[in-house]
């Protein structure tokens, strides 16, 4: 008998998970969740690249104007230029859905969230599209190691 209990607690438990968490499949997400957890993924993506900047940054004071060069001579490589181009994504998109929240914050547009985020989204692609220019000319410059 004792043995069942936690048996039918587990099985009951599972239900329960399921049931909490079938919102947080991706498929069943509308344009608010989207909207959060594009601002969420995007806004980890510019703190992990501020990480990297800080350590980029510091090579002057281990190795001096030498140190810089050789680490910034490092970092002139495609795949560099791939992760510039993904934090270039996410900054454009962080932004503009930040201008979003604000005006959400401030009662502007709280009825026509979902069309503001559509909006997001275009703006975002345009300046997205835009701005690839660039990165494709850096891409063909730079070797893919040194």
């Amino acid at each position: 008998m004792a043995a069942t209990e936690p048996r039918a607690l587990a099985s009951r438990a599972g239900a329960r998970e399921v049931r909490v968490y079938a919102d947080l499949a991706p498929r069943r997400y509308r344009a608010g969740m989207w909207a959060f957890a594009l601002h969420r993924i995007s806004g980890l993506a510019i703190a992990l690249f501020l990480l990297l900047h800080i350590w980029e940054i510091t090579s002057v004071t281990r190795g001096g104007a030498q140190g810089f060069d050789q680490t910034m001579a490092r970092l002139a490589v495609r795949p560099f230029v791939i992760g510039e181009f993904l934090l270039f994504l996410a900054v454009v998109f962080h932004g503009i859905n930040g201008v979003r929240l604000v005006l959400m914050d401030m009662g502007a547009g709280v009825r026509r969230q979902k069309a503001l985020f559509w909006w997001v989204l275009g703006i975002s692609a345009a300046v997205i599209v835009y701005g690839a220019f660039f990165f494709a000319r850096r891409f063909a410059a730079y070797p893919w190691s040194l």
